[in-house]
């Protein structure tokens, strides 16, 4: 259990850096293209390929963002659906154990019945003796 935790654990670790990681190439592309094309804009623009080479890069770097958002979306997703399960669980449990405890009041307060009924039938065989012998004592 144990194991699987620091699994999941390095699971989410790996799918953040990967995402951390993604955002700052995504960053640093975007930075670079709109750098190149603000100069080419004060300059006139000589280099069409260049420009063309800077919005590919931005391009895959935001596709590899998109991925690794996935993987950290997974990463969370998974362990968040195991502790859901888990307290599925935990609500039958708790479900069965309130029916037990019902049970269990049924029985107990049929045990008192039984010994009112008891009590009240000894009383009733020692009541004439004990009002002989003066040792009678009031109910409570």
């Amino acid at each position: 259990m144990a194991d699987e935790k620091s699994g999941e654990q390095s699971l989410a670790a790996d799918a953040l850096a990967l995402f951390v990681k993604s955002q700052e190439q995504a960053v640093q592309v975007a930075t670079d293209t709109l750098r190149k094309i603000r100069s080419m804009a004060l300059t006139g623009v000589s280099a069409p390929d260049e420009l063309l080479k800077q919005v590919a890069e931005l391009s895959g770097a935001v596709t590899g963002l998109a991925g690794s958002a996935t993987g950290v979306a997974g990463a969370v997703a998974q362990p968040l659906q195991d502790f859901i399960v888990q307290q599925r669980q935990l609500v039958e449990t708790i479900a069965r154990f309130a029916s037990a405890q019902a049970e269990l009041s049924l029985v107990v307060a049929e045990f008192a019945q039984r010994q009112a009924a008891t009590v009240a039938a000894l009383e009733k065989v020692t009541s004439p003796v004990l009002g002989l012998l003066g040792t009678r004592e009031d109910a409570s």
